[in-house]
């Protein structure tokens, strides 16, 4: 994990530090969201706080990882999927495993909707119960 974190930080002209490389390689290492705090959690004493949310900063100009506000409105992070400049960047997050998975480009008439507008910035989370975890409850 730590060879293709290094990689990674590499072709994106950042500097490599453990900071950064174990921040990433939680990411490469699951197909799950995390919040701050997840990190935090994860890290326990080894980062501060403020360390783990520059690079969280840091990967996400950088289109590296991918930010959201979830239904309750907290921050969540997931390892940028889509290929870079792509359009209508969508995912579906598990609430129970809270895998996330890559969707399909929203269709062309959906953006074409959208008209002359200047888009910054347009991401989709799509939450619910992957039908993996609706199994195990039956």
């Amino acid at each position: 994990m730590t060879q293709k974190a290094t990689t990674i930080l590499k072709e994106n002209g950042l500097k490599i530090t453990q900071n950064r490389l174990d921040v990433l390689s939680v990411f490469l290492g699951s197909e799950k969201a995390f919040t701050l705090l997840d990190l935090e959690k994860i890290f326990h004493c080894q980062h501060d706080r403020s360390s783990i949310f520059r690079n969280l900063q840091t990967y996400s100009e950088k289109g590296i990882i991918q930010k959201f506000c979830n239904a309750s409105g907290t921050a969540v992070y997931t390892l940028n999927l889509h290929k870079p400049n792509c359009n209508g960047k969508s995912y579906f997050k598990c609430n129970d495993c809270e895998t996330v998975v890559s969707l399909p480009n929203l269709p062309s008439e959906y953006l074409e909707l959208l008209g002359k507008n200047k888009i910054e910035t347009m991401n989709l989370l799509i939450e619910g119960t992957c039908e993996k975890c609706q199994k195990s409850k039956q």
